[in-house]
């Protein structure tokens, strides 16, 4: 089951097999040449000559209004697909099957990377990469930041060497000025945009959406580089237990249980428990500090969903606690001089989640449909670095409501609906108290156009912010297919979002920094334009294909974190002069042969800043990045095997120069590599995996500016350039109980 698609489309999942005499129920499938058969999602049925028809849902089922006249004529129709024409001359007493063949365009429907593991998808307007369920298992280690690690459009990396938060880039630019959200929902933001990655476990998610560039206005306005969508498990398609356990070779232990209950032809439960422990006192560079903190944490979530004939609805509850300890260890210090006290780390995150969706379809009219989707928050933050304290507390709600309807014979779409966001935030960092609440009303709407090979998706956005006033944020997307081997995308549009600087810089915590904020800090504004062409053919008796995309963003206004200022001083403040991303990515992709995938890509960025009157280069992004992948997978599915090289170039660190001799570091960090790889032996309900991260065992061996004087003025953990951790094996064990479920790509 798919949510990729903009909001409403959960709605259309509600057209299951009608028992009324007033609609009539079907399938459609799509044929490949090979024979196989499969299901067509958000394929069109509309009776000829009329509006009235439905879209199918993500197994391909339909519900339309039964005709007022027969004979009559049922249309159905698929990009890529050859059109299909039934002549019904009484009303069929069982649902229809509809068969549509792939056409010459076959082509631009998907391009299927890793064999069905990561597909391109050529249907979206956007430039978008989907992470299926085999994809996120060759990240075998349980949450959302540890997802990325063979995908060279997300970036991944540690925010400071002792807290063991990592963050993520898109497009060149920190994580937080791409959307992410869970099936179309805001969730991860506000104080959760740091910590909020590692509180969601990977074992939990069924695909991930990575969208590049603006987004559409139906999602959001804060996609500024682009937008990563995060697929439950849908319950109505899980076993009835599932069981996976991992272990490495640097103690850390994780488990998590899935159990499922299948409530009638309509309802469904899915339960999702997730621990992990890390116990082990680790110093791999010998500087007295642990590299990771000992950890323990929880997540809990408990998922409802009814998909009845016209009407599908859904609500989850979340609960996660994760608690660190780290710092500097008396056992660890060996010949490091002990310094009068230690330095301990210790952090807490708990949050508690409600979220929920409900659509309807028009009982007159199946071509219109609403939604109501919404959630609310409670999260708390407690952090301990050293001297320094930080405490903080978001309590937010959400609602949106969408409408939707098919115009012209269903060539063409409407949406518009209303949204609003509410934050109210409570923080203290050492001796200062802040308190911000903020309320955001906005509509939207949103035409998308389908005229044969050509697609347009022009839409605006209004949001009044009780903080920074009313914005405007208009987006158009265009999508041609130039060829039946060939997609090219163009977009553009305007993003923004409210700045929590103190939760979203590293260097305000790990380091003896002194914060200095200048003038009034508000929203941060950028443009993003950039395009995208996908081309696949044959060559050398091989199939191959290319994808090249580029981007460019360049903010209106930032917050600027400023490091280069003094090696002792972190200073916000408002832009003053141009910052821009620039980046340009190009994949190579080819079957070597029906079991061996290969894929090759090269990522360049050049991401700049004005700090103090100077344009500089933003630090610790590397402007280059090559990623050689290579996926097995036997005839029979039985076995698995993978292995990721990932290559990056040197990058700017902040200046130390003005630092006495023993604490300053290269302005620059060095090139490096490191290598993954992951076996998989599968049988029945067991699966058996063995890998290892890092196997090249690169190291940042000089992590921390003055680890010998933690509380003096020139401590620094946050200028991390590279891997903070040394090679690691690990191994675990997936078991499930219950139906067979087709494993979704």
């Amino acid at each position: 089951m798919q949510f990729h698609r903009p909001v409403l489309a959960i709605v259309l999942l509600a057209a299951l097999p009608a028992r009324s005499q007033q609609t009539i129920s079907g399938q459609v499938l799509g044929r490949e040449r090979d024979g196989s058969e499969h299901p067509l999602p958000m394929a069109n049925v509309l009776w000829a000559g009329t509006t009235r028809g439905a879209s199918t849902d993500a197994e391909g089922r339909f519900t339309v209004p039964a005709p007022t006249d027969l004979p009559a004529q049922l249309v159905a129709t698929f990009v890529g697909y050859t059109n299909d024409t039934l002549l019904l001359g009484e009303r069929p007493s069982a649902p229809l099957r509809i068969v549509l063949s792939a056409s010459l365009e076959l082509g631009t429907v998907e391009v299927v990377e890793r064999q069905n593991a990561t597909r391109l998808d050529a249907r979206s307007i956007l430039s978008q990469e989907e992470l299926g369920l085999k994809e996120l298992k060759r990240a075998a280690c349980c949450d959302l930041s540890e997802s990325f690690e063979t995908n060279a459009t997300v970036d991944v990396s540690y925010g400071d060497a002792v807290s063991g938060t990592r963050t993520i880039r898109m497009l060149g630019l920190d994580g937080r000025y791409a959307q992410m959200n869970v099936e179309n929902l805001p969730f991860i933001r506000g104080l959760s945009s740091t910590y909020g990655l590692s509180l969601i476990p990977g074992t939990w998610i069924g695909a991930v959406n990575v969208s590049k560039g603006v987004g559409t206005t139906v999602n959001g306005p804060n996609a500024m580089t682009g937008q990563i969508d995060l697929h439950l498990l849908p319950p109505s398609e899980q076993p009835l237990l599932f069981v996976n356990a991992y272990g490495n070779s640097q103690g850390r232990a994780e488990l998590n249980v899935h159990s499922a209950q299948h409530l009638g032809r309509a309802g469904s439960n899915l339960l999702l428990v997730h621990g992990n422990l890390f116990d082990t006192e680790m110093d791999q560079n010998h500087d007295g500090f642990q590299d990771r903190p000992l950890a323990r944490r929880i997540n809990v979530m408990d998922r409802w969903m009814y998909l009845g004939e016209r009407r599908s609805a859904q609500l989850a509850v979340r609960y996660a606690l994760d608690d660190r300890t780290g710092g500097q260890r008396a056992d660890l210090l060996g010949d490091v001089a002990r310094p009068d006290r230690l330095y301990t780390i210790d952090l807490r995150n708990e949050m508690i989640d409600v979220f929920g969706k409900h659509g309807i379809i028009f009982r007159d009219d199946p071509t219109k449909s609403i939604g109501v989707l919404f959630s609310l928050r409670r999260h708390d933050v407690s952090a301990l670095y050293g001297d320094r304290t930080y405490f903080g507390q978001q309590e937010s709600a959400y609602l949106s409501t969408v409408y939707q309807m098919l115009l012209t014979d269903g060539q063409d779409q409407l949406k518009a609906g209303l949204t609003w966001q509410y934050d109210e935030y409570a923080e203290a960092f050492t001796d200062s108290a802040f308190a911000r609440n903020e309320s955001m009303p906005g509509a939207f709407a949103e035409y998308t156009m389908h005229r044969g090979s050509f697609t347009l998706v022009g839409g605006a956005r209004l949001d009044r912010n009780s903080w920074y006033g009313t914005v405007a944020a208009p987006r158009l997307h265009l999508k041609f297919d130039p060829g039946p081997l060939t997609t090219v995308r163009l977009s553009g549009g305007y993003g923004f979002r409210s700045a929590n600087p103190f939760v979203e810089t590293p260097a305000m915590f790990a380091s003896s920094r002194r914060v200095v904020v200048e003038g009034e800090l508000g929203m941060e504004r950028a443009w993003n334009f950039g395009g995208s062409a996908l081309h696949k053919f044959k060559w050398l008796g091989r199939k191959w294909a290319l994808g090249i995309d580029g981007y460019h963003t360049r903010f209106v206004s930032q917050v600027i974190a400023d490091l280069d200022r003094s090696p002792q001083v972190i200073a916000l403040y408002m832009l003053d002069g141009p910052s821009y991303a620039n980046s340009l990515l190009a994949d190579v992709q080819v079957d070597l042969t029906r079991a061996l995938l290969m894929k090759v890509s090269y990522r360049w960025y050049d991401v700049r800043t004005t700090n103090d009157g100077v344009l500089r280069e933003r630090p610790l992004t590397p402007r280059h990045r090559g990623l050689v992948d290579l996926a097995w997978t036997s005839l029979n599915d039985r076995w698995r095997a993978d292995v990721t090289w990932n290559v990056f170039g040197p990058a700017r660190v902040p200046s130390t120069a003005s630092n006495p001799e023993a604490y300053r570091t290269s302005e620059r960090g060095p090139s490096w590599s490191t290598l993954n790889a992951q076996i998989t032996r599968a049988w029945d309900a067991w699966e058996i995996y063995l890998g290892g991260e890092n196997l090249t065992s690169t190291l940042q061996s000089r992590q921390i500016i003055a680890s010998d004087d933690p509380f003096g003025p020139y401590f620094d953990a946050s200028l991390i350039w590279g891997p903070i951790d040394r090679a690691m094996v690990y191994a675990g064990i997936r078991y499930s109980v219950g139906p067979k479920k087709k494993e979704r790509p």
